[in-house]
Parts: C-alpha cells; sequence; structure tokens
C-alpha cells in the first residue's frame, strides 16, 4: 500500500439523520460487513437518491488488492473506528 493522507470522497448510502443538519450515512466494507454513522451533512456532497459521496481521509490506497485504508469522519455504530477499508 502507499500512504497518501490526502481529503478523499467515497460513495455511501444515506437517509436523514435525527436533526436538520446531520444524515445517517451506511457503507459496505472490503469484507462485505455495513458499518452505519451520523455525520454532519456538510460532510456529505452529491446526495440523491439516497446516495451520495462522504468525505474521507485517505490513508492508504493499494491499486493491486483494489482496496483503500480511510479514516471517516465519525467512529462507526458497529465497529467503534472510525478506520476502515473500502474498495477502491
Amino acid at each position: 500500500m502507499k500512504p497518501s493522507m490526502q481529503e478523499h470522497w467515497i460513495r455511501v448510502a444515506t437517509s436523514e439523520g435525527m436533526f436538520s443538519a446531520e444524515r445517517a450515512v451506511s457503507l459496505t466494507l472490503i469484507d462485505g460487513k455495513e458499518v452505519s454513522f451520523f455525520v454532519d451533512a456538510s460532510q456529505i456532497r452529491h446526495e440523491r437518491d439516497g446516495k451520495g459521496e462522504l468525505r474521507v481521509t485517505l490513508v492508504e490506497s493499494d491499486d493491486t488488492q483494489q482496496r483503500q485504508l480511510v479514516l471517516l469522519p465519525t467512529e462507526t455504530f458497529e465497529t467503534s473506528s472510525r478506520w476502515v477499508e473500502v474498495a477502491a
């Protein structure tokens, strides 16, 4: 994997959060598990029909294995971690 540490956008599923400035987000990890969390609406762009892009920090990218290690803006409910691996 090559180190990166840059702003990056990943595709996610979105829905309304508990508050007007909040969005509920879910995404699929590289191992197929689904995780979910709430984020400030400003962290989402191009939202339409329950899909959008989430701002994350790209930490490492492995093009040969088609995976990326990213730092989410907040912890997921399922893993209690901000660190996740997603498909590239």
